[in-house]
């Protein structure tokens, strides 16, 4: 767990735009390693609670490694101020993926505004996810605006690249992947470079790596599913 907490406060400092005390600024390459190290740390057991909440778990670990405090909380069920959790860390995960899940498909968001419902049979769709993102904010500020990009299969590298661009600066990006028909999973892509992608998957609660060869040629293989379909990634200047 120390390692856990140790991870994630240089992660949320790096997100802040200062450095960890006593530490030099992070530059993209260690920041992506941070990113992949606290996912070592919070990834095992936290597994989707059921087949229509990948999207919603994908937003659960995004906050996990962009809030120190409501990591160790998942991890440990202790949190200043606060009687101790009794749930075990397991069903803490289960019961935020499956609150999250009824908040993006609802009438309205977190901060109270509308949006378009969404039934929660059909998982989470990219706008909703997209529109959480920018209210809760995850692993960037609170109120940084997100969207939605789909991945055309012509330009599939141009995509690859975008998603590496944003992991570099230190967001976490959704991706929506699925068949030749529909999108039908959802990962987090926390680290990647050039040459691979390395994902949060929360239908194993591990870490899966595609390739950029992969990602092009559209066989990324990840839970049984092939296409990239769609990335949410920050708008405007926060994602270049």
């Amino acid at each position: 767990m120390r390692l856990l907490e140790h991870l994630v406060d240089r992660l949320r400092h790096a997100l802040a735009g200062r450095p960890a005390p006593g530490r030099e600024p992070l530059s993209p390459d260690p920041l992506r390693r941070a990113r992949a190290g606290a996912l070592r740390g919070v990834r095992a057991g936290l597994v989707q609670p059921d087949q229509r909440t990948c999207g919603a778990a994908t937003l659960v670990v995004a906050r996990m490694l962009g809030d120190l405090d409501y990591a160790g909380w998942i991890e440990t069920g202790e949190v200043a101020g606060r009687p101790r959790d009794a749930r075990t860390r397991t069903r803490r995960f289960a019961d935020e993926a499956l609150a999250t899940h009824v908040r993006t498909n609802r009438w309205y968001d977190a901060s109270g505004s509308l949006q378009v419902a969404w039934p929660r049979t059909l998982g989470t769709a990219p706008w909703a996810l997209a529109h959480d993102l920018s209210v809760t904010g995850g692993t960037s500020p609170p109120g940084t605006r997100h969207r939605v990009q789909a991945v055309s299969p012509l330009r599939r590298g141009e995509a690859y690249d975008d998603v590496v661009a944003a992991v570099a600066l230190g967001h976490a990006v959704p991706l929506y992947v699925g068949n030749r028909s529909l999108p039908r999973h959802v990962v987090l892509v926390v680290g990647g470079d050039d040459a691979a992608l390395t994902a949060y998957d929360p239908a194993t609660g591990g870490r899966a790596t595609v390739t950029r060869d992969a990602f092009e040629r559209g066989e990324l293989r990840v839970s049984g599913w092939s296409e990239p379909w769609f990335a949410v990634v920050p708008a405007g200047r926060t994602a270049h």
